[in-house]
Parts: C-alpha cells; sequence; structure tokens
C-alpha cells in the first residue's frame, strides 16, 4: 500500500472478550443469536463487527431499518473515536450524504420549523462489564466532533475519515436547519455483555458528566446516554416487534372487506405514537413519498387543524387509507389491525401527530375526526394497485412507484426461486427471518448495475439514496431487455466483494471503494467495456468466484490509481471526493483492461 495517510487501508481484526463479571445466561442466549445470524451468512463477519451491527440494529429497532441502512451508519475500526455507529435521523428518515437536505440547493424554508433531529451514536463491547475509560473516549470525541469551529483537517489528525463524513452529516444539518430551530435530541447508547445492576459510583459518574458536555455542545438538546447489558440487549432481540395495532373507528361503514369511517383526532394520535410521544415511522415503508416539510399542502392542513371554528376537520382534508393483512373489531368500534401500513395520507398524519404533540394530552380535541379507510388484503398484486391508485391524485415522481412495476416483481420471483431476496418492500424479508447478507435492496441493485453493469461506479458511490431518481438513469438499470439471471449475477457479485472488503478493511475504504472492485474485476474478467448490463448475460452463467486475496490486491491497486490521481489533479483531494470523480472511474477501468 502507499504511504499516504488519507488513503492508507486499514485492516481491521476481531479482539477477544475481555474479563469482567461472570457469564449471565442472557449472554450465552445473545452468543446463541448471534451465532445463528453468523451460520446463515454465506460469509460470516468477524466477530466483534458482526456484534456491533447486532447492537445497532437493537437500539434502532423503532426505525425499522433495513441491514444495509445499519451498515452504512458504522464507523468502528482505526481511529474510530471510541464510536462504532453513528446515525443522523431527520424527522425520523435516515439522512446519507445524498440527502436533500445535504446539497447546495437546499433551501431550509422547505423543512417545517421545529423539525426532529435524532442522532444516535453507539459503543458496543464484547465485554462484560462498563469502563471508565470507555466514557472518556467518547466525551474527548464527542466535544471536538461536535466543534463547529473545527475543520475535517482539524480532526483528521485523530478521526478517521468515515467517522467525521457520518458527523458531517449531522453538523451540516445542523447549521443549515438552524434557523428552523430543530429539536435535536442525541442519544448515546454503551451496549456490553455487563450487569447494569452492579454498575458503579465513577460510571455513572462519567456518564452524567458525558450528557452535561454533548448538551453544552448542542444548546438546546435533549441528551439520552443509556447503559444497555446483556439483559437489556436480550429483552429487546427477544421481544416480537408491535405489528398488531388498535384504532377507534366510529362511525363506521364495511364494505366486504374493507371499511369507512371517522377517527377522532386525539385517537388517531394514539394510533401513530409508539407510547413514547414518537412516532411510528414504520407505519409509512410503503407511502410513495417522504413527508414534505411546510410545503403549501401542509400549510393548509396545519391551518385547518389550528382553526378554532366548529368545522370539523375531515370537511377539508381527504383523510387516509390504510393497509392490512388482518382486521378485527371489538366492543366500542375499536378495529385491531395487523401488517399496518399507511399508503396515502401520510402529510396529513405527519401534520395532525406534530399538532397533537405539542399540545397538553388534556386540551387534545376529542370533537375533531379524520376520515379513514382500511382495507383488508394480503394480496400483493391489490396492495400495490391500492397504492398508486390512492397516490395519483398528486403529481409524485415515477421513481416513488418502481416497486409496483412488473419488472421488480419479475426479478423478486426470480431471486427467491434462488435462494436469494429481493426487497421490493422493505423489510418484509427480514422481518421473516431471511438472512442478512441475502436480501438485496433495490436501490443496493441499482448500485450493482450502474457500478458494473453501465460502469460507473462513481455515480453508484456518490448518489446512495437518489441513483434511481432520474428516469433515464432508471430505464438503463431496469431494463426488460437485461436477462433476469444477469441481475442475480451482479447482486451475488456485489454482496461478495463487500463481504470481502469488510473483512479486509476499514470502513472508510469500503465506502468509497466497494464499488470501484466490483467494476475492476468484472471489467478485467470480461475482457471489454461494459456499457450495457446485457453484455454480461454470457458471464453470468458462471458464478462469480473470487478470494480475498484477490480483492484485497486489487483494493490495493485502485488505491494507487486514487493516489496517482489526487497527485496529477488535486492534491487536496480526499479519498470520498475523488470517488465520486468520473476521471477516477476511466482510470480505474483502463487498469483492469489493461
Amino acid at each position: 500500500m502507499t504511504s499516504s495517510p488519507d488513503l492508507t487501508i486499514f485492516v481491521t481484526a476481531g479482539n477477544p472478550p475481555t474479563k469482567g463479571s461472570p457469564l449471565s445466561n442472557e449472554t450465552v442466549l445473545i452468543d446463541q443469536y448471534l451465532k445463528s445470524r453468523q451460520d446463515a451468512r454465506d460469509t460470516p463477519l468477524p466477530d466483534d463487527i458482526a456484534y456491533e451491527l447486532l447492537a445497532a440494529q437493537s437500539v434502532l429497532r423503532d426505525y425499522q431499518l433495513s441491514d444495509e441502512e445499519v451498515e452504512l451508519g458504522r464507523v468502528g475500526g482505526g481511529m474510530d473515536g471510541g464510536i462504532d455507529g453513528f446515525y443522523t435521523f431527520l424527522d425520523g428518515t435516515l439522512l446519507d450524504e445524498d440527502s436533500d437536505v445535504l446539497s447546495q440547493n437546499f433551501k431550509a424554508a422547505d423543512i417545517r420549523r421545529h423539525a426532529d433531529i435524532d442522532v444516535w451514536i453507539l459503543q458496543a463491547k464484547r465485554e462484560t462489564s462498563f469502563s471508565e475509560t470507555t466514557f472518556d473516549k467518547l466525551e474527548s470525541s464527542l466535544r471536538r466532533l461536535f466543534d463547529l469551529t473545527l475543520s475535517d483537517s482539524d480532526l483528521t489528525v485523530l478521526y478517521s475519515k468515515e467517522l467525521i463524513a457520518r458527523v458531517r452529516i449531522f453538523t451540516e444539518t445542523w447549521r443549515t436547519l438552524g434557523i428552523r430551530s430543530p429539536r435535536i435530541t442525541v442519544h448515546v447508547d454503551y451496549v456490553t455483555k455487563g450487569d447494569c445492576s452492579t454498575v458503579g459510583v465513577p460510571v455513572k459518574t462519567k456518564k452524567r458528566d458525558l450528557e452535561s458536555m454533548i448538551a453544552g455542545s448542542i444548546k438546546g438538546s435533549l441528551v439520552d446516554v443509556r447503559l444497555i447489558g446483556s439483559s437489556e440487549l436480550w429483552q429487546i432481540l427477544s421481544s416480537e416487534p408491535e405489528y398488531d395495532l388498535q384504532l377507534k373507528v366510529s362511525p363506521y361503514v364495511p364494505l366486504g372487506e374493507a371499511y369507512s369511517g371517522l377517527v377522532r383526532l386525539a385517537d388517531y394520535y394514539d394510533f401513530l405514537s409508539d407510547g413514547r410521544d414518537e412516532l411510528r415511522t414504520n407505519l409509512f415503508d410503503w407511502n410513495v413519498r417522504d413527508y414534505q416539510g411546510e410545503v403549501t399542502v401542509n400549510r393548509a392542513i396545519k391551518d385547518t387543524l389550528n382553526s378554532s371554528s366548529d368545522e370539523d376537520f375531515w370537511w377539508f382534508n381527504n383523510g387516509v387509507t390504510v393497509l392490512c393483512s388482518e382486521a378485527s373489531i371489538g366492543a366500542d368500534s375499536t378495529f385491531t389491525l395487523r401488517g399496518v401500513q399507511i399508503v396515502n395520507g401520510m402529510q396529513t398524519s405527519h401534520e395532525i401527530f406534530t399538532a397533537l404533540r405539542d399540545t397538553d394530552s388534556s386540551d387534545r380535541d376529542k370533537k375533531r375526526s379524520v376520515a379513514v379507510r382500511i382495507i383488508k388484503t394480503q394480496d400483493e398484486d391489490i396492495r400495490d394497485r391500492i397504492i398508486r391508485a390512492t397516490n395519483s391524485q398528486t403529481k409524485v415522481p415515477d421513481a416513488s412507484l418502481h416497486a409496483t412495476e412488473a419488472i421488480h416483481r419479475q426479478i423478486e420471483a426470480h431471486f427467491k426461486s434462488h435462494g436469494w431476496f429481493y426487497d421490493r418492500r422493505k423489510n418484509f424479508y427480514k422481518n421473516t427471518g431471511k438472512p442478512g447478507d441475502r436480501i438485496i435492496s433495490i436501490g443496493s441493485l441499482g448500485q450493482a448495475v450502474t457500478a458494473i453493469g453501465l460502469s460507473r461506479p462513481n455515480d453508484a458511490r456518490a448518489r446512495p439514496t437518489t441513483l434511481l431518481n432520474n428516469p433515464s438513469d432508471y430505464k438503463q438499470i431496469f431494463n426488460t431487455a437485461v436477462n433476469l439471471d444477469v441481475y442475480l449475477w451482479l447482486a451475488a457479485a456485489q454482496r461478495k466483494v463487500d463481504a470481502m472488503l469488510t473483512k479486509e478493511v476499514d470502513a472508510y475504504i469500503k465506502t468509497n471503494l466497494r464499488f470501484y472492485v466490483s467494476c475492476y474485476l468484472v471489467t478485467r474478467q470480461a475482457g471489454f467495456r461494459i456499457y450495457n448490463p446485457k453484455q454480461l448475460r454470457e458471464i453470468a452463467e458462471i458464478p462469480f468466484e473470487v478470494d480475498s486475496t484477490t480483492i484485497f490486491h486489487s483494493a490495493q491497486r485502485i488505491e494507487e490509481i486514487a493516489v496517482n490521481l489526487a497527485d496529477d489533479e488535486e492534491p487536496d483531494w480526499s479519498l470520498d471526493r475523488i470517488a465520486k470523480n468520473r476521471g477516477f472511474a476511466e482510470a480505474v477501468i483502463e487498469a483492469a483492461l489493461d
């Protein structure tokens, strides 16, 4: 490897658990749970990384993140500042580098006042105790990382590029939305296999010190620092997610397997709330658009909610559409719903939730109502048609409706017949217990096709969440002329590269080079430049086989190209900037063909 400090690959290595309190039953059960997950993977992860991801998935459970989204925030490794995971959410949505709020043309006025910014910071250790040193390290790191006067170059002396990049997602969002008075909550979860009941005064004191420091660095923020031991972690892992929800609908009209009626706003708020006065964001996983903030329509909804007149809310609002797999009606017109998804009415729901959350519970208006349609069906085709139909009144970007298109149904069926699972409906297969490294989302397949099948690893790297928003790009990526075997082969090839890079290099290198490694290897195997995934039809007849040594050497070769490009073009360029550069992609492809 070269000696460039910015582009050095760090090899990861697992550390055995250190001594502490005796193993508990919960610790044994957690180890068995983790082993079963590892055994289900084609390529088991290093033990430390597997534990970090398990801890992150547990503490972030309410957000219903996919395994890929959880992996995005993992920053553990060299120069991690005592931080293993860093995640930023805006109104319940996970932010990434290409999120709208981080774009140069973004206007803060497009986001509602007092938007919720939630930061989750994770430290996960396989030790059987809690350490004062961990809090010392966290306090020192976060004091610097939350200091807006420090530049990236100031921080790179002490911290990895990947950690700084994840923190910058939060700090730039904080800067941008500062004039909108966002409500910032910082969550710090310290997870071990220890026993929280035996934690001594020194650790508790360090915990309070960390809370005070964060509150002082981010004025007006709420801070929640938690110790999570084996008992608490196992309680999360062993508890079933709450999918059955109750909703009082009165009056209502039965229409076969569907129901239409009115719901008091206070009752609808309880339906939307998770019990901690937080919105159940997972109820909107199948909604075709995200919350739009203070756009004209939402301001009108808010004005109606805040009106002091005797006019009812549902007179001026189209209401919401709820899909469910099962519905039963009990006493007092209370519906018990299973498999609930709100597929139309997200804006209405957000405005109702926000308006009532900011009102004392005893003062919430029980006289006004919202119109609700409940449709019970387990037929996937009917569900998709309902989603399309109920969202046709307002212009919705076609990219938002991809999951309902025939090609994605075909890909899903083809993947399933070969033991892979295409996550056309977010977290569907995760919730049914399928192995995480065999689940491929629409977005990740799109990135694999772009990087390898279109020879555009720079775009796959630069646009992780917005790649499919461009109609012309989408038509190139998802085309019925491409054989389904090619899609499966590309997904499996990229997943194999990702798994081996996870074992060989640190998170920063993997994030920036993974699409280049797959593009390089496949281009070298093909022996020609790939412009269209249809060119891979014959190659896809043979499984993608490559060992870890080849992948590591490929990463080394690509890093050398990056260093040379930086020296020739811009010496101050960092690897993440180079990885988004088309010139770098061309240089890597030329090297593969040499």
